[in-house]
């Protein structure tokens, strides 16, 4: 009877990781996902809705700019001269953030993803929610790129699209991915 070797204390750590490759996705599975596209022109949309909502933050710059050529003026009089017109600014970005996690929390989707016929949904298909569409999925990136030495994460996120899933960095964070809203996919 031969007795085992004793272990060897020079061996690189044993840890018991799941080094088995992702399943490929089945052709059924990748005509479900939103193509490229669709994800990129749902974002647009909703980028362009955010850019309309804060057009009036900028209706009271002339004034303000006029008012910094006046002698002993108070540079902060830029700000104060944009009150109103900011606070409409302001209301307008709040009320549609908050519809649109409204609509991502009860639908899995934004306006721009009506516009582009797409939803977010659990890996497994399921509905997201407010905690994996809103809190997993958005806050995440958007904390990290308001923190000076991260504002790269924006752009890191969005080249995790070029992957076979199609899925960004904040899909992956969640546990979600973006198909096609119609033929085959739940309402």
């Amino acid at each position: 009877m031969t007795t085992p070797a004793p272990p060897n204390p020079y061996a690189p750590p044993a840890a018991g990781l799941d080094t088995e490759a992702p399943r490929p996705l089945s052709a059924a599975e990748v005509d479900r996902l939103a193509s490229r596209w669709q994800r990129l022109g749902g974002a647009l949309f909703d980028g362009l809705l955010y850019f309309v909502a804060t057009i009036p933050c900028y209706f009271g710059l002339p004034d303000g700019f006029a008012s910094l050529k006046r002698p002993h003026s108070n540079p902060f009089v830029l700000f104060t001269s944009t009150g109103t017109w900011g606070l409409v600014g302001g209301v307008l970005v709040a009320a549609l953030t908050i519809a649109h996690w409204t609509l991502l929390a009860k639908r899995g989707q934004t306006i721009g993803k009506i516009v582009a016929g797409t939803r977010v949904v659990r890996s497994d298909d399921a509905r997201a929610g407010f905690l994996h569409a809103v809190v997993l999925r958005v806050w995440p990136v958007e904390i990290a790129s308001r923190v000076p030495v991260l504002q790269f994460t924006t752009f890191v996120d969005v080249l995790f699209i070029f992957g076979a899933s199609r899925r960004c960095l904040h899909d992956r964070i969640a546990g979600t991915k973006v198909v096609k809203v119609g033929r085959g996919s739940a309402q």
